[in-house]
């Protein structure tokens, strides 16, 4: 059994997506979650989803919440997937959201 710590970035777009997949073979536990509003002016708001695996259903993690502008939403609660589960995300503004995610890969 190895355990892999690392960092996942990514942008949030307004049409959605996998910001973080675990490997196949692979259980992993996010430890934390920091979605920042990179623009200066306006609030924007973020969907965060993830499922246990890719056959599973989205379950909400956060829904419709705002993240001011030049400001950070922190998640600091643990989200186990397990192999090929995912987070999704999605942001009412497109170039205004960024997320990172420290993570725990188990193999």
């Amino acid at each position: 059994m190895a355990n892999t710590f690392k960092n996942q970035g990514a942008a949030i777009t307004t049409s959605g997506g996998i910001v973080y997949a675990a490997p196949a073979a692979t259980q992993s536990i996010i430890h934390s979650m920091y979605v920042s509003n990179i623009d200066g002016n306006a609030s924007a708001n973020v969907d965060i989803k993830a499922r246990a695996t890719s056959g599973d259903t989205y379950y909400h993690v956060a829904k419709t919440v705002p993240v001011p502008a030049d400001s950070t939403l922190v998640l600091d609660k643990p989200i186990d997937l397990e192999a090929t589960g995912d987070v999704h995300m999605t942001a009412s503004a497109n170039g205004d959201l960024e997320v990172v995610m420290g993570i725990l890969e188990i193999t």
